[in-house]
């Protein structure tokens, strides 16, 4: 619905602003900066995902936060799977412009924002929940986990791979996944509560 809206909110079609945002945005492309924006796109990339999201799923179910471990999956299958029906849905190109890293397929929603958002904002949520257990204050959780996003977004119109509306509804996609998953998760833990995490295991 979210996404709906953002496409047709422009026409379908991409706006000026758009291709100036990406102009201006692309001139600066001297070293470190474009090693490092390198480095936080393939953070949001399938094989990075994929890795990350398997990675803390058993590291949750050796800890025995099972639950934690299957919504995290969840999280992060749902969002490809939903970024896969809207990509199909909505069919627009991707810049025409020159790509500085490798991209196929359509451009919107963003994938990498999409996933990012969904899968990577599960995990900081699980992080903020395990501090709050602990009388600790949530704001590191959410505040690593809101800049690793946005910046895994950002990346991807720095690199010539998307427009700024395809990241907008990439990250409203995946948070209204994210915020479905974990109310699920909240429900789920009510019904019969887990022990928290131990000290040791923080």
């Amino acid at each position: 619905m979210v996404t709906w809206l953002i496409q047709n909110a422009f026409g379908g079609q991409v706006h000026i602003w758009e291709n100036e945002f990406q102009r201006e945005v692309r001139t600066y492309h001297e070293e470190p900066l474009r090693s490092t924006m390198l480095f936080f796109t393939y953070l949001g990339g399938f094989y990075s995902t994929v890795f990350v999201s398997l990675g803390f799923a058993l590291l949750l179910a050796v800890w025995r936060e099972y639950r934690e471990a299957l919504m995290l999956l969840v999280t992060s299958l749902g969002a490809w799977l939903l970024n896969t029906i809207l990509k199909a849905h909505f069919m627009r190109p991707r810049p025409e412009l020159e790509f500085w890293t490798h991209a196929s397929g359509y451009s919107f929603p963003s994938g990498h924002a999409t996933i990012a958002a969904a899968m990577y904002g599960m995990l900081f949520f699980i992080w903020a929940r395990y501090r709050r257990q602990k009388n600790r204050s949530m704001v590191p959780a959410i505040l690593c986990g809101v800049i690793l996003i946005a910046l895994i977004g950002i990346t991807r119109v720095y690199l010539g791979v998307h427009y700024p509306t395809d990241i907008i509804a990439g990250f409203a996609s995946g948070f209204l996944w994210l915020i479905t998953c974990a109310y699920a998760l909240s429900v789920w833990q009510k019904r019969k509560p887990q022990q928290p995490f131990d000290d040791a295991q923080a």
